[in-house]
């Protein structure tokens, strides 16, 4: 019955979701006004606005013009009750208490993010970061027996993820820039902070690398401008810092390279929370993380969607996450390809699949190719 009552509540949210998904892009109100039928403006009617039951009734047809209603509207209900149901017998109630209810908030809010990402290309703050709050504050109602991590595994989960890719984002961007420095020019905190961090989480670990991002940050707070070193000599920096690391004087080279990721997250998550805040407040438009003429390995909404995967997987479930996003990327890319399709493919919607095949098999997965190497 509560797994039942759970599905409806998924197909429920599902039909919020694709007002959400719907709205958002356009910086709409997802609340006012009713939906209405995009062609002839015909207000829906509460019967006309059932999940899915509605569409079929109405034979996927507005009552009043009976212009098509896509699919999708329906697939997204389905989808979400789907996953509802699924994430509810994976951890049920009456043997994990509460568990479920910050994942299958973050997943619904995981389906608004892949449909929007596939739509526009972007993944929106007012989304990607509600969603880490909420994996974040989920660990402290996980029953100790759910596998789900603790608080400190989530923030490691989560600071880990956000910074493998901000660095594939710095270094694939530097790489496609032929090595020029970026355009990029955010004050007081931005994409220098990071670079900074991750050189100084190389040399020192974590600690270090808040540390240095720190002082940027205060340094540019004096200047009133932002003070900066070009990336392709930061860069450089890091690659020798992280070989260095092999000789064990000063670090050794798991906590090098941990230390830089993890250093690098967590400015760029506060980053990212700091032009959110800002841009909420101030009632300016929202700014860009990136410079748009510029290319890009990985969009910065790719960073914030990967630390919410860290936060609810910890950082082993996220390493099984992210390769299996990438190879299901790789795949869809190549078959989009073949099939006519656009060279840019969002990465948000393979991120939310590979986070929750790994929020599922991911120990197995671990357990089995430990196993292959004997260990």
């Amino acid at each position: 019955m509560i797994t039942v009552i759970l599905g409806i509540l998924g197909a429920l949210i599902g039909s919020f979701g694709n007002v959400v998904i719907y709205r958002l892009p356009a910086k709409k109100s997802v609340v006012w006004p009713r939906s209405s039928c995009p062609k002839c403006g015909h207000m829906i009617r509460p019967w006309e606005n059932i999940p899915i039951l509605s569409w079929l009734f109405l034979r996927g047809k507005c009552s009043k013009c009976k212009n098509p209603i896509s699919i999708r509207y329906p697939l997204i209900e389905a989808l979400t009750a789907a996953g509802f149901v699924v994430l509810a017998l994976r951890f049920p109630i009456e043997t994990y208490g509460f568990a479920v209810f910050p994942l299958l908030a973050i997943f619904a809010m995981l389906v608004m993010m892949s449909m929007i990402d596939i739509d526009h290309y972007i993944l929106p703050d007012s989304l990607t970061l509600p969603a880490l709050i909420v994996a974040i504050l989920g660990t402290l109602i996980y029953a100790p027996e759910s596998g789900l991590p603790t608080l400190t595994q989530a923030l490691a989960g989560g600071a880990i993820g956000a910074g493998i890719i901000a660095l594939i984002n710095r270094v694939g961007g530097l790489v496609l820039r032929r090595f020029a420095d970026t355009k990029e020019r955010l004050w007081p905190i931005g994409m220098d902070q990071v670079n900074v961090a991750a050189v100084g989480g190389a040399l020192g670990g974590w600690w270090l690398g808040l540390g240095v991002a720190a002082a940027s940050f205060v340094a540019n707070l004096v200047a009133r401008k932002p003070l900066r070193i070009p990336e392709q000599f930061l860069y450089a920096f890091w690659v020798i810092a992280l070989v260095f690391s092999v000789t064990n004087l000063i670090i050794r080279p798991i906590q090098s390279i941990a230390g830089s990721f993890a250093a690098a997250g967590i400015i760029s998550v506060v980053g990212a929370t700091f032009w959110w805040l800002r841009d909420i407040f101030s009632k300016q438009p929202e700014t860009s993380q990136e410079d748009d003429d510029e290319p890009v390995a990985m969009g910065f909404g790719d960073v914030k969607l990967a630390a919410v995967l860290g936060a609810i997987l910890g950082w082993q479930n996220l390493l099984v996450a992210l390769l299996l996003a990438f190879v299901i990327g790789a795949i869809g890319g190549v078959l989009g390809r073949l099939a006519g399709g656009s060279r840019m493919v969002p990465f948000g919607p393979y991120l939310a699949i590979g986070g929750m095949l790994a929020l599922f098999v991911g120990q197995g997965l671990i357990g089995w190719y430990l196993g292959m190497l004997g260990v």
